[in-house]
């Protein structure tokens, strides 16, 4: 895979993600926002080794918006402008700035790339957790931005490119979130490990205690090596 390939692939996840492609005319610039510092860095890191883009991180502190909703203090990496999302923009969003997901940019999408998407937007859910006991596990990419088209384009893509089994699900009205079945999420999640900062690792865990007949070796080994490294407390979302 060539180092253009790489790049692309890698951009293409964190803009699907948490990334953005800021305003301008002929030169556009990149920002992405974490609350994680370790993935910030790792992005930082490639960033550096493969491009001569111009970028600088900075804190932001939290806040409460018009709305009344909590935003966590977060770390900000800004790329000054730079042609090279001028050549990308479009693929993202529409002529009035709403985001879209075009299948060339699906095309796009490196195992870096997807795991930057996961690590942004991805999440597990135990349920019934709270309870104590779990009854069920999912798996999800929060889509919520896109338009039904582009998730139903998107769940097209892990089907033909990967074999895997995912569906469409309604959050609310015009909101839709793309869930992995627990058989293709163990592959994907697999799939993606390489790429995961050590405190994000809780993503990948689907807290297993046994080996279910579906579960391949690969996934049990890493998710008894995740049990076995104390993994940071996990982000339950509902």
């Amino acid at each position: 895979m060539s180092t253009t390939t790489e790049l692309r692939g890698f951009v293409t996840g964190l803009i699907l993600g948490d990334g953005k492609i800021d305003k301008g005319v002929e030169k556009r610039a990149f920002v992405l926002t974490s609350t994680n510092t370790d993935f910030i860095f790792r992005v930082a890191k490639y960033f550096q080794s493969n491009t001569n883009f111009k970028l600088q991180i900075t804190d932001r502190a939290g806040y409460t918006d018009k709305h009344g909703a909590f935003h966590r203090p977060c770390q900000v990496l800004s790329i000054k402008a730079h042609p090279y999302f001028t050549k990308l923009y479009h693929h993202f969003y529409t002529d009035t700035r709403g985001r879209r997901i075009s299948s060339k940019a699906l095309s796009w999408l490196t195992p870096a790339g997807l795991a930057n998407w996961y690590l942004s937007d991805g999440y597990i859910v135990l349920v019934g957790n709270t309870t104590g006991k779990i009854k069920d596990r999912r798996v999800e990419l929060a889509t919520d931005r896109y338009s039904e088209a582009d998730v139903d384009r998107a769940i097209r893509y892990f089907e033909k490119e990967f074999g895997y089994t995912v569906s469409k699900v309604k959050r609310k009205p015009g909101c839709y979130r793309i869930r992995f079945s627990l058989k293709s999420a163990q592959h994907f999640l697999y799939m993606i490990s390489s790429y995961v900062p050590f405190s994000m690792r809780y993503k990948l865990d689907l807290r297993y205690d046994y080996k279910p007949i579906w579960m391949t070796d690969e996934y049990y080994g890493l998710m008894m090596s995740l049990n076995s490294a104390n993994s940071p407390t996990w982000r339950q979302e509902d």
